[in-house]
Formats: C-alpha cells, structure tokens, sequence
C-alpha cells in the first residue's frame, strides 16, 4: 500500500468501529507506518479477540500487517452484563484528607448484600486513585475466601477518542498463582467513582468465578 493518508486513516477507523463490541478508535500513523491503534469497547467480548479482529481488518481491507501488540483495547461496563450474573455494584464512596494522610471508604452491593471497605495512605495527588481502589478491593475482600488475595497495580489516566478513561491494573493471587486484571471506566463526572468502576471491572468476572465455586 501507498501513502497512509488522513483519509485513509479515517476509513481505517470507520471500518475498526463496525467491529463487534467497539465503541470508538484512533489509528496513529508516524513515519508513514501505522505505530499505534487505540480501541475504546464495551465489555461483551475479550479484549484479545478484539485486537486479532482489528488485525484482520486492517490486513483484509487495506494489505497491512500490523503487530498486534500496537493494538490497545480499553473496555467499559455498558451495562450489556451475561443473563445470571449477579455482580458487585458500585454504592457510594467518600475521600478525606487528614493532614499527611488521606482515607477512604467505598460501600458495594451484590443483591441485597452491602460490603465496605476502607484504606488510608499517604495525602498526595498521584496516591488519591490507589487509595480509593485500595478500598475498593478491601470491601471485596468481606466477599472472598481468603485463599485468594486482590493486590492494587497501578492506577492511570488516559486520554482516548477524546474521552479521559481510569485504567486499574489488579494482581489476582491464589495459592497456585497469579495473574494481572485490568480493567477500566470512562469518566463522565467524578473521577473517584470511575475509579471504583474500573476497579469492579478489573475484577467482577473473576469475583464471580471464585464465589459461584
């Protein structure tokens, strides 16, 4: 293929959002090659699969072949859950400064259940998201065996299809190993409370494994 032009980046995009289960994306393009693909989608599908589908396009359509690792997948909860799953739903949080220290408090809701979960740490601006994930994986913690552990990663902001998303990366660990949970939420007006969504996100589908068990 020739030149990437603006519009055939366009058309690139268009054909990527007729994917099932994307919402929106962004195709970078520098030097002439394609360096970065950007996908916001919803939650019903995994997002690896999302990414082989927009390799596939991008070859089929246009002749092609990006890495698939270029490919970034960022999903939120649209409310479409599986019929039968009964997840954790986000109640109320609150977030206090005291001094050198913050706090927070996160209240969740699995039918008539009610689980709350505190953490504190260190009052500064980069430490407000992991506290109030932090919280939000204690009040999961009433809910799990204690054989299985949520560990915070990180918490980050990113700016995508001109959206500010809350991306939580979570360590499950049990007594035969580990592995990373990522999940994410678009935030719409408070950013503590994409934060517990994205942390549910994260970990919802694995919560649900363990207690159906």
């Amino acid at each position: 293929m020739g030149e990437i032009t603006k519009d055939t980046v366009n058309s690139m995009e268009g054909y990527i959002n007729k994917i099932q289960g994307v919402l929106s994306s962004r195709v970078v393009v520098e030097n002439g090659e394609i360096t970065e693909i950007h996908v916001l989608a919803d939650s019903t599908r995994n997002a690896k699969q999302i990414a082989r589908d927009v390799q596939s396009v991008i070859m089929a359509q246009f002749g092609i072949d990006i890495n698939h690792k270029i490919v970034s997948v960022a999903q939120i909860d649209t409310g479409e859950n599986l019929q039968g799953e009964q997840r954790l739903v986000f109640s109320s949080y609150s977030f206090i400064n005291n001094g050198l220290t913050s706090e927070a408090r996160v209240i969740l809701t699995r039918g008539d259940e009610v689980f709350e979960g505190y953490a504190e740490g260190p009052n500064t601006a980069s430490n407000k998201y992991k506290i109030i994930a932090n919280a939000t994986l204690d009040s999961i913690s009433k809910l799990i065996p204690k054989n299985h552990l949520f560990l915070l990663e990180d918490v980050d902001i990113f700016n995508i299809a001109k959206n500010r998303i809350i991306v939580v990366g979570v360590t499950h660990v049990t007594n035969n190993q580990e592995e990373l949970l990522t999940g994410s939420c678009l935030i719409k007006k408070d950013e503590g409370e994409a934060v517990v969504k994205a942390t549910l996100d994260a970990v919802n589908r694995r919560v649900m494994s363990i207690t159906s068990l």
